[in-house]
């Protein structure tokens, strides 16, 4: 008999709180309780009939109903009865900013900013981390709409929305050039200039079928940068972006001469660095509920700081 079956008493106890991951996504209720538990259906459906399992803040009787992923559900019952940890296991997001309307993270480089087409069950992208771990903290299945994206290999400030009105109010900033998006980066050589703007259209590479390139065909791409410091063959550049094409400060910096540090699709030489070091540092906007100037930044991370040429400042 597994734990909770039988003739265990119905009353009250716990909670048990479970947050429905993406392998479960679009399974009924009863299964994924039996999944996720030591319950069987049986005794699920029985719990269920007695109001102790709740979905999203709310009661729940039929079972059969499909999940999704984030949905909240809490068992009335203590963990211990239902073979689970006192609370869900969720890879941690870092969030740097956090209100009613908005809610921005620090990525870690090697996470993907939404889930991929094809994509392993376990790599949870980041915005499924922040789902969950919002889920966990909250009760019920937030809202929450990505703004933008980051590369996979880059690390920095990544932003959501948390509900509708939110998004229309960044989208329409976005679009008005009212977000300054500040990046910064080592790169390989000494720039011979102090700040510079690089215009130079960017497309898809036609031999290569990850890679951009400047190119005629290409859509306007424009980047100002500026070096903060060298020293020992790299320097240290901020990049803010005026437009944003995929790959742009990669691209930009690799069309100068003077490629992201790590960066071997775009010419960098390898073994300098395990990822390209490039790093979303600062998100600036208008707040979309109130207008105010909202400045987010992201700290340098290890694998950026440890490259970082000596005596470089970070931008103010």
């Amino acid at each position: 008999m597994a734990p909770g079956d039988g003739a265990a008493p119905l009353e009250p106890g716990g909670p048990t709180r479970l947050v429905v991951t993406p392998e479960h996504d679009g399974g009924r209720l009863d299964v994924h309780l039996a999944q996720a538990t030591a319950l069987s259906r049986r005794r699920a459906r029985a719990l269920a009939g007695a109001g102790l399992v709740w979905r999203n803040g709310k009661a729940v009787r039929v079972l059969s109903r499909p999940v999704r992923t984030g949905d909240v559900i809490d068992v009335l019952r203590p963990h211990g009865e239902l073979g689970v940890p006192a609370r869900p296991e969720t890879p941690p997001v870092s969030i740097l900013h956090e209100d009613r309307w908005i809610v921005a993270v620090d990525k870690p480089a090697g996470v993907l900013s939404q889930p991929a087409e094809r994509r392993d069950p376990g790599d949870l992208s980041c915005d499924v981390r922040l789902l969950l771990q919002l889920a966990a903290a909250e009760g019920r299945r937030p809202e929450l709409h990505l703004v933008h994206r980051l590369d996979r290999l880059t690390s920095g400030v990544l932003l959501f929305s948390r509900h509708g009105r939110a998004a229309a109010a960044l989208q329409a900033a976005w679009n008005a050039g009212a977000v300054e998006r500040l990046y910064l980066a080592v790169v390989e050589g000494e720039p011979p200039f102090d700040e510079t703007v690089i215009e130079a259209p960017i497309a898809r590479d036609r031999g290569h079928a990850w890679r951009f390139a400047v190119a005629e065909r290409g859509r306007e791409a424009v980047t100002r940068v500026r070096v903060l410091g060298r020293a020992d063959g790299r320097a240290a550049v901020a990049c803010t972006l005026v437009t944003g094409r995929t790959h742009q400060v990669r691209v930009h910096l690799a069309h100068a001469g003077f490629p992201v540090l790590g960066d071997v699709l775009y010419g960098a030489g390898r073994g300098t660095a395990p990822r390209p070091l490039l790093h979303a540092f600062r998100l600036r906007l208008p707040h979309p509920r109130t207008g105010e100037p909202l400045t987010v930044t992201a700290p340098l991370p290890e694998d950026v700081a440890s490259r970082w040429p000596a005596g470089a400042p970070l931008p103010s």
